[in-house]
């Protein structure tokens, strides 16, 4: 008797067991899948999803009556987008003013709805490469996402860049006038090794460092350009002290001599790159240097859309650099150089996928262009084991849009499912039973 009783209590033990499991799990059913990976999409795809992380990704399975489903069958599944170069907490309007006359509690508030226009838009991860004199809203929006308390991307952040003395700052203004800083000033290697020390102590996820930059002084009238701002000895110092600490370095660059400081100091990344030769990038692809080009932001530039408009002068400046930008990227694309998704636009959230479509316009394979804002720059974030495809034990950050992006990526402009570590924030076109 005493052995039946313990049979009936573990059969109905298993049965409790078994029906919590199948409520804690939630199944995708996808039209078709972008796995991150690879260049063709798959069909009839179903995600199991249980808390955080991905499961099961299987095609053609069937389901239970009474699973937990959300139908995007008549949708296209992809990971969440990383944008891996941002400006989370500015935004439109006159670029000095937000620095010297916004508090930096203002502009957090101002992140904070920046972040939810971009998670809405299926970035679900963000580099952001400074907060231009913001304080710690940055970091502050960060935790703050992290811990629920407002929506927003995954954010990986340098909080302030490190420049050298006369470069990224406000210009314009009198010398007898103290202004913000807006970069994190340090001369020699004693002083860098401690500014990327105290970025450590502050939190900071990766180093970003102004190799050159056109608020020191300009070389060209004709484009866009700048003074060199370290020496090679300097610049090596940043890397190792960085590198010690664990944290990747952005390097943002214009020329190709500066390219070539950089990539001979070690940094991770090179930003905008705008004028760099081909034998550069095959050298970045030897050393497995990523290239992040945002042309996205200098043909709205361009255009006087950001910035608060743009002079007569700066659109001749401004098309030529345009013009040059687009052959380098050409010149890129032609070596074996690690190309990734990053935009640098801040004043319109949730325009980022358009710097895909303009990947793909200047001659990049269309499912290259999705991997750059997926696997690939997953990796030069240095978390491609979490994020970055559609795989079991991946964590759960999924976007949904209609048609298919590889043949059009104008269909990530409307994102219609967004779910980010497991949890949807985003639900427009799929039926929940």
């Amino acid at each position: 008797m005493r052995k039946i009783l313990q049979i009936t209590f573990l059969f109905f033990f298993s049965i409790r067991i078994n029906a919590q499991t199948n409520s804690e799990t939630t199944y995708i059913k996808a039209g078709k899948l972008f796995d991150g990976k690879s260049d063709q999409l798959l069909s009839n795809v179903i995600i199991g999803i249980r808390g955080q992380k991905i499961i099961s990704v299987n095609q053609n399975q069937e389901l239970e009556p009474g699973t937990n489903v959300i139908d995007l069958s008549n949708s296209t599944l992809l990971p969440g987008l990383i944008d891996t170069h941002t400006h989370i907490v500015l935004h439109s309007g006159n670029y000095d003013n937000q620095i010297i006359k916004e508090t930096p509690e203002y502009r957090a508030l101002y992140g904070a709805a920046n972040a939810k226009l971009t998670l809405e838009a299926g970035i679900t991860t963000i580099r952001d490469v400074g907060n231009e004199g913001a304080g710690f809203a940055d970091i502050a929006l960060r935790d703050a996402i992290n811990n629920g308390i407002v929506p927003g991307p995954r954010i990986l952040t340098c909080i302030q860049p490190v420049s050298s003395t006369g470069s990224y700052n406000l210009v314009g203004y009198s010398p007898y006038i103290t202004l913000p800083n807006i970069s994190y000033i340090a001369d020699g290697p004693d002083k860098i090794r401690e500014k990327v020390r105290l970025l450590v102590k502050e939190g900071a996820d990766l180093i970003k460092v102004y190799i050159e930059s056109y608020e020191k002084k300009q070389l060209r009238k004709d484009l866009l350009t700048g003074a060199m701002n370290y020496t090679l000895e300097e610049l090596k110092t940043l890397v190792d002290e960085s590198h010690r600490a664990g944290l990747k370095v952005a390097a943002h660059t214009y020329s190709d001599e500066g390219a070539k400081i950089a990539i001979e100091a070690g940094v991770n990344s090179i930003e905008h790159g705008l004028y760099l030769s081909e034998e550069t990038f095959q050298l970045m692809a030897k050393k497995n240097i990523y290239y992040v080009p945002t042309l996205l932001v200098y043909e709205m530039w361009r255009d006087g859309k950001i910035f608060g408009g743009i002079s007569d002068e700066d659109k001749i400046k401004l098309a030529n650099t345009c013009e040059e930008h687009i052959k380098t990227f050409k010149r890129a694309l032609k070596t074996s150089v690690k190309i990734c998704f990053g935009t640098d636009t801040f004043e319109l959230p949730g325009t980022n996928s358009q710097e895909i479509e303009l990947m793909v316009k200047y001659g990049m394979n269309p499912a290259s262009a999705l991997i750059s804002a997926t696997s690939l720059a997953a990796e030069l974030l240095g978390i491609a084991d979490q994020i970055g495809t559609i795989e079991v034990n991946k964590i759960a950050d999924l976007i949904a849009v209609d048609g298919n992006p590889i043949d059009n990526p104008v269909a990530l402009r409307n994102v219609k499912f967004v779910m980010k570590t497991g949890k949807v924030f985003i639900n427009k076109t799929a039926t929940a039973h």
